[in-house]
């Protein structure tokens, strides 16, 4: 089965933490959805938890925040609200349609129980966006742009590809400013992670992604990096400096993960069969999983990746005694 060369930060992170959760978001065979479970699944999986929905449509109102202030528009803390709550209200409602389906299925019930979607506390959402939009603001380098202090900025959907090596990139950045004779490429991470020994190269796409693009420069020494990451409570910033190793060891990482999601793939076969896909490395994946119910290793991951584990040795052997009777 041929993958679609797709990367972006995201895919890349579900990739690493459940194989078997990307598979079923981005790479099943869809020809035999009909007699398989995997149609079902696959509408599963891009069910979220309530906090999930409030990191997005969060990060939607900062989008739209930003574009307005690109045409001289602020906001005040009320339309802020009002916006937040609509984008919010707008993603909890194309969830509870989707949610509606499965109820007729009977497979809603376990979603809900999983992700406590019975129990929504809109006010709760609504104060730690706010929190998150505010501080945000306070950012010395938002602030230079509402005070006008940088005069030349572009605002970027991640919805955008960019086409690099023959593979789709969907990793822009947030935000483009020029300072001086350089870019400044912006992310902003709703939930920033822990610091990975990948970080930099993972962040360094963003100039694949953009050089050349828009008349953006094609040397990576003009770009630098700036990634704005919500933890424990902060938004924190990390600077990188961009350099033509650094893209280099970046186009490398995302190749190497594009040939190891292919691989993925070729285990999967025609049939859509799970027996030789790994499970997720933590219980917390799990926890955050609308698929929890249908996976082995839902209830109980170390009972499940030894259940796994025999699967994959019968799985194994049969394509062993394949070969000999061949």
């Amino acid at each position: 089965m041929e993958y679609h060369k797709v990367w972006s930060k995201s895919r890349r992170e579900l990739f690493l933490a459940c194989p078997r959760w990307w598979v079923i978001r981005y790479g099943l065979n869809q020809a035999n959805w009909g007699q398989s479970k995997s149609r079902e699944w696959h509408s599963m999986s891009d069910i979220r938890s309530h906090w999930d929905l409030m990191l997005r449509s969060c990060k939607q109102t900062i989008f739209e925040r930003l574009e307005d202030l690109q045409m001289n528009i602020e906001w005040s803390p009320l339309f802020i609200e009002r916006k937040i709550r609509e984008n919010l209200s707008e993603k909890i409602s194309h969830q509870q349609k989707i949610l509606s389906i499965h109820e007729v299925i009977g497979t809603k019930t376990a979603i809900d129980e999983n992700l406590k979607l019975e129990d929504v506390d809109i006010e709760y959402l609504v104060k730690h966006s706010m929190k998150r939009i505010t501080t945000l603001w306070n950012n010395d380098f938002i602030q230079a742009l509402v005070s006008r202090f940088h005069k030349q900025w572009m605002v970027f959907e991640r919805i955008e590809r960019s086409s690099v090596n023959g593979i789709d990139l969907y990793c822009c950045p947030d935000i483009a400013v020029k300072i001086q004779n350089h870019w400044h490429l912006i992310r902003i991470d709703m939930q920033g992670k822990k610091d990975s020994s990948f970080g930099e190269l993972e962040a360094m796409a963003m100039v694949s992604w953009i050089r050349g693009k828009h008349n953006f420069p094609i040397l990576a020494n003009k770009y630098t990096i700036r990634v704005i990451a919500w933890r424990n409570g902060f938004w924190n910033q990390q600077r990188i400096t961009s350099s033509n190793d650094k893209l280099t060891q970046s186009n490398y990482l995302i190749e190497s993960d594009i040939n190891q999601m292919q691989k993925m793939l070729s285990k999967l076969g025609l049939e859509n069969s799970f027996s030789e896909i790994p499970l997720a490395k933590k219980s917390s994946t799990c926890r955050k999983c609308a698929l929890r119910e249908s996976c082995p290793g839902g209830r109980n991951l170390s009972s499940g990746i030894m259940q796994q584990s025999v699967l994959e040795l019968a799985e194994f052997t049969k394509k062993g005694n394949s070969k000999i009777a061949y």
